[in-house]
């Protein structure tokens, strides 16, 4: 499995204000980052045009944005946009790109870009043969905790990265409603596909490229989805020296992340549920030296934030030219990440995975 690097022409943008139109009116996400948009670059886009299957949701969104409502894909293409943002349910991701990027329009992609090697192929072929832009909704660069500790790890007085340990858990509730598209591997890939992503983006963003991954997992005979992981183990090693560990757990009686980041001068520890917390341990092993913390259920969720902070971004790089933050790369990468886990599972043996090849 390999992919070329790839190098998006970039397209002058005369106006100071993005024409967006949304394709998928009916996501909790397409919601968010509308207000994310409203909160981060207030006056910088217009919701222009808004399409979706049920033509009440889009003549609903219409309505709120002051937009062109439209009841189909054709009618939707001919509207003024600079960019679609796409969220849909992850299997029609890839099919989607690949259509608006032939009408010639940028695109905002939400996470996962694909979910099997079908999709994967078109996602490359569609960035490789239309001149468009492509930002993936990626998020944890822009969440908190997990935006403060890589702050904290460039610090120039942190030193190397030495591990990664980070626990994802969450009760079997979550795991009812078999028939949900999150909840089919062949709509979703999976927990660790379709959520677990930025997760995985987050470790290589910190700790560089990834060349190793080895992992096991386990299903047990009551699990709801015997078809997906229900407790998996992940080990990564990193090029430029370190590893992480990644454990997840979808029978745990609880819903929350949180782990450690162990650097050659400090150590971080953070968490992220209804305790939200960065706690950064320098001279003393048992009272941190710094602490900062957020109320999920106040102004301040570290949620809300997140959607401020990557539309802003988004517009930034749209409107100055610069490279995309999030790229097709990046999403890529994510899935082939997940495969790679999944393979290590399979095969009970250590992947060798170094940014272009996966191998077992």
């Amino acid at each position: 499995m390999k992919f070329n690097k790839m190098i998006q022409t970039q397209k002058t943008n005369s106006n100071q204000c993005i024409r967006v139109g949304l394709y998928g009116c009916n996501m909790y996400r397409t919601r968010d980052l509308v207000a994310g948009i409203h909160a981060g670059c207030p006056g910088k886009v217009k919701i222009t045009a808004c399409f979706d299957i049920d033509k009440e949701k889009a003549s609903f969104a219409a309505s709120e944005y002051d937009a062109v409502a439209c009841h189909s894909e054709e009618m939707f293409l001919k509207q003024e946009m600079d960019v679609v943002l796409i969220c849909l349910p992850p299997y029609l991701h890839a099919q989607t790109f690949e259509r608006v990027a032939k009408a010639g329009f940028d695109v905002y992609l939400e996470k996962p870009i694909c979910i099997n090697d079908e999709d994967r192929q078109r996602v490359l072929e569609t960035i490789s043969n239309y001149n468009v832009r492509c930002y993936v909704g990626i998020s944890y660069r822009y969440t908190n905790p997990f935006a403060k500790v890589a702050e904290i790890a460039r610090r120039p007085d942190a030193g190397q990265l030495i591990g990664i340990h980070h626990h994802w858990l969450q009760g079997p509730g979550t795991m009812q409603g078999p028939t949900n598209w999150r909840h089919r591997m062949e709509q979703s890939g999976g927990q660790l596909n379709h959520h677990c992503c930025h997760l995985l983006d987050w470790m290589h963003w910190i700790g560089g490229p990834i060349t190793t991954v080895t992992a096991t997992s386990h299903v047990h005979d009551q699990a709801v989805l015997q078809h997906e992981e229900q407790e998996l183990s992940a080990a990564f090693t990193f090029e430029q020296g370190g590893m992480a560990v990644f454990n997840l757990s979808q029978h745990a009686h609880t819903n929350s992340q949180f782990g450690m980041v162990h650097l050659q001068n400090l150590a971080i520890h953070y968490a992220w549920g209804k305790d939200t917390y960065v706690k950064v341990y320098k001279t003393r092993q048992r009272a941190a030296d710094e602490i900062y913390e957020w109320d999920a259920t106040s102004g301040n969720d570290p949620g809300t934030q997140r959607d401020a902070m990557q539309m802003a971004d988004f517009v930034d790089a749209y409107l100055n030219d610069k490279p995309m933050p999030c790229s097709v790369e990046d999403g890529v990468r994510t899935y082939d990440l997940a495969k790679a886990v999944r393979l290590s599972c399979e095969s009970g043996r250590r992947i060798v995975f170094n940014e272009l090849v996966v191998e077992v």
